[in-house]
């Protein structure tokens, strides 16, 4: 009986050896978002998603790809970032042990809504990403229309058509 249990002990600890191996990948890239606090905007500006990647490990990571995921939270549905930014992801190529790069996405506001952005980073023959915190952002709805220049048209336009038909009324009359 103790044999068996033994034997069970092992058999469960070389599976969870195997689990912690494949969830975790032996070199750990750290990603954050630093530009988190200035992504609120209107819709139609562009704005700069400053992120950055880092590997914590003692070896050098290659053949990493980074990109963006964009999810608008209201509709729970992922964004297509196709209308959002041309860049949708950046080789990064070769990382070394303890190295920091700067990653950087120009993005263009096309719809006002409440969003979720995390950079991801895929690397080559792994089966797990490494994924940033979760970001949380709104883009305001654009007003097209200014009241500054919409009030002097909506007041004056009646005004000046009222006093033309006035002249031409007086005009018909005064005629011999």
């Amino acid at each position: 009986m103790t044999q068996r249990l033994v034997i069970l002990w092992a058999v469960l600890l070389a599976a969870s050896a195997s689990c912690v191996a494949a969830a975790s990948p032996g070199a750990p890239l750290v990603l954050g978002i630093a530009s988190a606090q200035t992504l609120n905007g209107v819709a139609g500006d562009y704005v700069t998603v400053a992120a950055r990647i880092e590997n914590t490990s003692d070896q050098a990571v290659s053949d990493v790809t980074t990109y963006l995921s964009l999810v608008n939270t209201a509709d729970k549905l992922p964004v297509d970032l196709e209308d959002w930014s041309a860049e949708k992801g950046l080789y990064v190529g070769v990382i070394e042990s303890g190295q920091a790069l700067p990653l950087d996405w120009k993005i263009h506001f096309v719809k006002p809504g409440h969003y979720a952005l995390t950079v991801v980073a895929l690397v080559a023959g792994r089966e797990m990403p490494a994924v940033s915190p979760v970001v949380y952002f709104r883009v305001e709805p654009k007003n097209s229309l200014d009241p500054g220049h919409i009030l002097p048209v909506a007041l004056g336009m009646p005004v000046v058509l009222g006093l033309l038909l006035l002249l031409l009324n007086y005009r018909r009359r005064t005629r011999p």
